[in-house]
C-alpha cells in the first residue's frame, strides 16, 4: 500500500526539504530557521514531532509502547530522568538520544501503531538512517490523479 492521505505526503516534503537544505550529516545547520544538527536524533524527532502535532499523548504514547526497554522505562517518555542523552520532544516527552539505529528503526515501525502508511514508514526510515527520500516522492500517473483526488476531496485547496 502506498502513501494513504494529503498529510502523509506533507511529511514526505518536509523530510524532503530537510534533505535539500541540510548540511552534511552531522553537521550544524538551520531547520526550520532554527540551528540544528543533521544527525539521526535530530531527524527522528523531526518528523515525530511533525506527526504528533495536535495529538502528542496519542502519538508518543504508541511509541512509547513501541519502544519499551526490559528494564520498564521507555526511549519515548515523559520520564527521561534515566536518559544518558534526552532529546526534548514536545509537550514533556523526550527521546532517548544514546539509541542504535536499529533501535530508532525499532521506534518508527512503531508509528504504524498511530496509522502511519508503510510507504511512509520506509520513507522514515530511510530519513532518519540519512538515505534519500527521493525515491518514495516518485509518483506514476495513477498517484498523481489519487493525489489530486485526495486535496479535491478534502476541500483543503482549490484546484483549477
Amino acid at each position: 500500500m502506498g502513501i494513504k492521505n494529503t498529510v502523509e505526503y506533507l511529511y514526505l516534503g518536509l523530510m524532503a526539504r530537510w534533505e535539500n537544505s541540510a548540511p552534511p550529516d552531522k553537521h550544524q545547520g538551520l531547520l526550520d530557521g532554527e540551528p540544528a544538527r543533521n544527525t539521526q536524533i535530530t531527524r527522528l524527532a523531526y518528523i515525530i514531532c511533525k506527526i504528533a502535532a495536535g495529538q502528542s499523548d496519542k502519538v508518543y504514547n504508541a511509541l512509547s509502547v513501541g519502544s519499551r526497554r526490559k528494564d520498564g522505562n521507555s526511549y519515548i517518555s515523559k520520564n527521561f530522568e534515566w536518559m544518558e542523552q534526552p532529546y526534548p520532544l514536545s509537550d514533556g516527552w523526550h527521546f532517548e538520544g544514546c539509541t542504535s539505529l536499529v533501535q530508532k528503526q525499532e521506534i518508527i515501525q512503531s508509528l504504524s501503531r498511530v496509522g502511519c502508511s508503510g510507504a511512509l514508514i520506509a520513507a522514515i526510515d530511510d530519513f532518519v538512517a540519512g538515505k534519500s527520500i527521493k525515491p518514495h516522492l516518485v509518483l506514476d500517473e495513477a498517484t498523481e490523479e489519487r493525489l489530486l483526488q485526495m486535496v479535491r476531496d478534502d476541500g483543503d485547496f482549490a484546484i483549477n
